[in-house]
């Protein structure tokens, strides 16, 4: 009678996980429909859900995380990033979550910290030109930052050492005019230097078809 009632109870249990794992991943098949919808609201409501049955669901968290990037999310998106990539076993699992994470940083304009994402995920992945191509773009993208900043440091300086009123406005327009020029010449130094970044790789990867903004737009994140 032990045994039955033993057995009874285990076939039980097992109905309750086996109803427990499909609902949570109903509800990630759910949300993933919602994404592939661009409903990222939606989405997110459904990868917490899912979550709730499961909160140790490195997929839910992942693409909890790609769906609160959408909606502009940075910070929520890095948390859940970091989680996966706390968590997980795998390298390509990592690789891709710091490519990901890179680009949250890229997102907000953090290239320090954007390229140390994506430098971690070329040790994993040194084959990812996504992570090649976004290291690149940040890094010229800091060198400029970096560039326009000490310009605007030594303009301040020689306005404060001007005691002539007339000179001074005559250093502003001058200034003016030429901080454009100077923009638009590294702007295209940096999309020279990586146009022929992209075609170089090109010899290898001839299915590489993008430009810049468009590229960093249409493949900001890895699926799962």
């Amino acid at each position: 009678m032990r045994n039955k009632i033993a057995f009874v109870l285990f076939i039980l249990i097992l109905s309750l996980n086996c109803a427990f794992s499909q609902s949570s991943v109903d509800l990630l098949r759910k949300g993933n429909s919602k994404y592939k919808e661009r409903k990222f609201e939606e989405a997110e409501v459904n990868y917490r859900k899912a979550l709730e049955k499961d909160k140790n669901d490195r997929r839910a968290i992942y693409n909890l995380g790609n769906a609160l990037y959408k909606q502009n999310k940075f910070n929520e998106a890095q948390q859940k990033y970091l989680e996966v990539i706390n968590s997980s076993p795998d390298n390509k699992e990592k690789a891709k979550t710091l490519y990901n994470l890179g680009n949250s940083f890229l997102k907000e304009k953090k290239y320090k910290e954007s390229i140390e994402m994506y430098k971690n995920a070329l040790k994993l992945n040194p084959n990812d030109f996504d992570a090649k191509y976004n290291y690149e773009y940040a890094r010229r993208m800091l060198i400029f930052e970096q560039q326009q900043s000490q310009q605007n440091r030594q303009q301040d300086n020689k306005q404060n050492q001007s005691n002539n009123p007339k000179e001074k406005n005559q250093n502003q327009q001058q200034n003016q005019q030429q901080q454009p020029q100077q923009q638009n010449l590294s702007q295209q130094n940096i999309q020279n230097i990586l146009n022929a970044l992209r075609n170089e790789e090109k010899k290898t990867q001839k299915e590489v078809k993008a430009k810049l903004l468009p590229r960093i737009e249409k493949k900001i994140e890895k699926n799962w």
